[in-house]
């Protein structure tokens, strides 16, 4: 994945860095907000504390992952190389902690001020990254099966910003009837299919054979699947404004995801070089879920449930995977890049018996969170706990990679 990375494509190490430490300090946030509210109200889809709490999650953790690691990872994937990096994280990163904290606010405690200031921040923090990527993405000459998908993410991620800004300001001005809802199932579907799964595929065709020492991906998966997922999401959306039966539309995209998910899962069960790798686990978890996930998204009546294994199965272990992989390359790589050379080697950055700690946490918080649909608050405050105690050590051990880093330094 890095290969050919050099110190002038690269950003200074703290670009990314901010943004993977600030993501495991929302999910304790999101924790305590867990215990603060009755579970009707969690679980209640429309209910602005919901509506505050999946926006805490999908913009405070996942959003803060994937934009740090495109910073990072663009300029190796694509040549895409972001100018003044320190300048551009400063403002992307400040106004997407400020925005979040201000619209998942603004829902929770009913406050139009916060909710005010969370859309500013965001159209600030989202307006400037995707006009700077998709002017890059778009200026690439050398078109892999990476880059085009990446150039689909970042069309999709930018419609889904423009959705959700819609959607925010309509709720402050009261404006909430059918159609609010339907532009609420587009906007959702555009932010999992467009930003998070193309995202994920795009990184994949080339992450999985690099990392991994794994085959490639069918041409067929890489050349045409993006590009008729893209479009399927299109045909949803006017389906759904015209009122005409999806349904069908439904079944291509769970198809398609579901044969991306069992290639990926095919391609890292039959690795070249089966050497033991701890970061595999999150994605083998991550892609099951996904699997599993269109089966709910097609068969299934729950959809918290779909939500759970979509977020919690599917999105976050694989982000917290590719962290655990990225961060100790980066550490080593700036090290090397400076002229030292008692370097310890990628696996001494992060003690891999404490990820398999906080992997094993976080499986069982998954399985409590399912659990607490169908039980009482208990279950909901049990699995509140170990998605405390999760993101804790996970924070604990990306700072273990980044003490060891500055301590070399220094």
């Amino acid at each position: 994945m890095f290969k050919g990375l050099s110190t002038n494509q690269a950003p200074p190490i703290s670009v990314p860095f901010r943004f993977f430490l600030t993501a495991p300090l929302f999910g304790v946030l999101i924790s305590v907000v867990l215990f603060l509210y009755p579970i009707d109200s969690i679980f209640n889809r429309y209910s602005p504390i919901a509506i505050g709490l999946i926006h805490l999650f999908t913009l405070g953790i996942l959003a803060q992952i994937i934009l740090g690691a495109l910073q990072q990872m663009l300029p190796v994937l694509a040549g895409a190389v972001f100018p003044r990096p320190i300048l551009f994280a400063n403002i992307v990163h400040i106004c997407l902690v400020v925005g979040t904290l201000g619209l998942s606010g603004g829902f929770i405690f009913s406050s139009q001020i916060f909710l005010s200031v969370g859309i500013v921040s965001l159209i600030i923090s989202f307006g400037v990254f995707f006009t700077i990527l998709i002017k890059l993405l778009f200026s690439v000459k050398y078109l892999n099966p990476t880059v085009k998908t990446m150039k689909l993410f970042s069309i999709s991620g930018f419609i889904t910003v423009v959705l959700g800004i819609f959607l925010a300001t309509q709720y402050l001005s009261n404006i909430v009837n059918s159609y609010h809802y339907i532009f609420v199932n587009i906007h959702i579907l555009f932010a999992f299919f467009g930003f998070g799964l193309l995202l994920v595929m795009g990184v994949a065709f080339q992450v999985i054979p690099m990392f991994y020492v794994a085959q490639d991906f069918p041409q067929n998966i890489q050349q045409k699947f993006p590009r008729v997922i893209f479009g399927m999401i299109i045909f949803f959306a006017i389906f759904s404004l015209f009122a005409q039966d999806t349904e069908a539309v439904k079944y291509i995209l769970s198809s398609l995801t579901a044969i991306f998910g069992y290639y990926g899962l095919k391609s890292l069960n039959n690795r070249k070089r089966p050497v033991f790798d701890i970061t595999l686990w999150y994605w083998k978890l991550s892609l099951y879920s996904l699997i599993i996930s269109m089966g709910l998204f097609l068969f299934g009546n729950n959809i918290n449930l779909t939500a759970i294994v979509v977020i919690l199965g599917f999105l976050y272990p694989l982000l917290q995977g590719m962290i655990y992989k990225i961060i100790p390359f980066l550490a080593w790589f700036h090290l090397s890049a400076k002229g030292h050379f008692m370097i310890p080697n990628l696996r001494d950055y992060i003690n891999s018996s404490n990820i398999k700690v906080q992997f094993y946490i976080y499986v069982v918080t998954v399985l409590f969170f399912v659990l607490s649909l169908y039980f009482n608050q208990l279950f909901l405050y049990v699995a509140s706990s170990l998605f405390l105690v999760s993101n804790l050590l996970f924070l604990f051990n990306l700072l273990t990679a980044v003490k060891k880093y500055k301590d070399i330094i220094k």
